[in-house]
């Protein structure tokens, strides 16, 4: 058994406030109450804390609804201190922050809370005041965070322990997790639970960051198979969005979908110390802009946002012309100069042979002259992130196909500029393609060469690796022939990859180089 476990309790509950953690016996015996326990859960916000009409909560309004609730605790999933500029341009302290404010509970390492470094982790936890959860992760044989915590709720021992995505220690850059061994999360899950079972504990939830859909690594559903004395798993990591949860071998999974759309509520019902009842449902947008924020969050949002606007004003660089991001003629619809550029930045920052960057992900114009964070946040304003995975040229064939079927042309000469725009056209790097309108769709790519001069057939055994957003290479804008190739790098924000590659190249300069042709 590993030394130095980290246990905690929430104190009882007194009518509709919640008190903050206090020291507790680790030799508490077991008891048998009777009551409800409630435990809200966030996962896969990437930053996004702020509501807003694309549908996000909002981090002020999920701690009034949970702080109003008795009996409840607030946790998160991973995947939450990166992303969007508010998280990334303070390195995650900014939401480190928000979420002590909110009154979370306990979150578990996502693989992108490792975006800034690991041994940077343990500064965020300080600042957070609240547990980060990673069983499954160990620097020089011990766990490099934090265990296992035990809430005592009223009378009812809720024991957590996380585990997160061991295939992050292949995915991520490796400056970010060297020193680092990802152990088996299914390993670790039982040496949590063989371990909670001895500290008499009535409900044993598993807060990972580990997906309900093929993807890399170890599923939550393969977890509960194997350890089925879970009661409760809190998932992130595939963004699934399950409305009721999901019951694998009688274990309750629970996600919310991502970026803050809903907040996921589980309601346990415990008589005389055992559950009768789990119960999972999510809060929508929709529900919980019915509930006025909380005020204090709400201020030191926007004493963040101010803060931020100023880093976003910092320079970064210059471009020496002027770059269009029109959709058509333009971005999503031909070669241009900053697709071209994207694309570059794609490539660079992943140490990658090919790279393609969707049209529809470029949002911004880059103007002749000084380059601001904010100019970059606004031409990649998602908050995606870039991943690296080797494909065959068959697949590469089918990833252009997809890119151009939407292109239409009036005859050999002119294209339909009004109807053929679509996010899926890619812009690209490390090679050319050319492209015939008027063919059949799906046989359309008439030729493809590297920027080594060597052309390739669909039929060659080669290897490649290709960077691309996570929402390309993940089957967004129906690059569905991507979806399942495993990962074999994951890295940082597209912004943060074209604001190095800008900083490294100033002053920048693209220009239409002839990557894609039609005839």
């Amino acid at each position: 058994m590993k030394k130095g476990f980290l246990i905690l309790v929430t104190v009882c509950l007194v009518c509709t406030l919640i008190f903050g953690l206090g020291a507790c016996s680790t030799d508490t015996p077991r008891t048998t109450p009777t009551g409800e326990v409630v435990i809200f859960h966030t996962n896969d916000t990437h930053g996004r804390v702020v509501g807003n009409e694309y549908d996000i909560i909002g981090i002020d309004r999920i701690a009034a609804i949970s702080k109003a609730v008795p009996n409840s605790i607030l946790v998160d999933a991973g995947d939450t201190l990166h992303g969007l500029p508010i998280a990334t341009l303070g390195r995650g302290a900014d939401i480190a922050t928000l979420m002590k404010a909110a009154g979370y509970n306990a979150m578990v390492i996502g693989n992108h809370e490792f975006n800034y470094g690991w041994e940077h982790l343990s500064m965020l936890r300080d600042i957070a005041g609240f547990p980060f959860l990673a069983f499954n992760v160990f620097s020089d044989e011990v766990p490099f965070l934090d265990d296992i915590v035990v809430f005592d709720i009223d009378g009812v021992r809720v024991g957590l322990f996380g585990v997160t995505n061991e295939a992050t220690a292949d995915s991520a850059m490796p400056g970010f997790v060297s020193g680092l061994v990802f152990k088996d999360p299914i390993e670790s899950a039982r040496e949590a639970v063989e371990f909670l079972h001895t500290k008499n504990v009535h409900v044993i939830v598993a807060l990972c960051h580990l997906g309900v859909e093929p993807y890399d690594g170890t599923m939550s559903t393969e977890l509960a198979n194997a350890v089925p004395e879970i009661d409760i798993i809190i998932d992130g990591h595939s963004h699934t969005e399950l409305p009721v949860g999901l019951i694998e071998n009688g274990v309750l999974i629970a996600q919310t979908g991502h970026y803050g759309n809903n907040l996921g509520k589980i309601t346990i019902s415990v008589e005389k110390g055992e559950i009768v009842s789990k119960v999972s449902g999510l809060i929508t947008y929709e529900e919980a802009s019915l509930i006025p924020p909380d005020e204090d969050v709400t201020k030191m949002l926007s004493i963040i946002s101010d803060s931020i606007s100023e880093m976003l004003n910092e320079p970064v660089g210059e471009s020496s012309v002027t770059m269009s991001a029109d959709r058509s003629p333009g971005v999503r619809t031909q070669e241009m100069p900053i697709g071209n550029l994207v694309a570059d930045a794609y490539r660079a920052a992943a140490d990658a042979d090919i790279a393609i960057a969707n049209g529809g992900d470029i949002r911004a114009d880059i103007n002749a002259g000084i380059i601001t964070r904010g100019d970059i946040i606004s031409v990649l304003p998602f908050g995606n992130t870039l991943m690296v995975k080797e494909i065959s040229p068959a697949t590469l064939f089918r990833v252009l196909e997809n890119g151009v079927s939407g292109i239409i042309a009036i005859d050999e000469n002119t294209l339909d500029y009004e109807n053929s725009p679509q996010g899926r056209f890619l812009q690209v790097s490390g090679f050319s393609f050319v492209y015939d309108p008027l063919a059949a769709e799906g046989s359309r790519v008439v030729s493809i060469t590297l920027d080594n001069g060597r052309s390739i057939s669909k039929d060659e055994n080669l290897s490649l690796s290709l960077a691309g957003s996570n929402y390309v290479m993940t089957g967004g804008d129906y690059y569905d022939m991507l979806a399942d190739i495993p990962v074999m790098r994951e890295l940082g924000s597209a912004d943060e990859a074209l604001e190095s590659y800008i900083r490294e190249n100033s002053p920048v300069s693209a220009a239409v180089e002839g990557r894609i042709t039609w005839k």
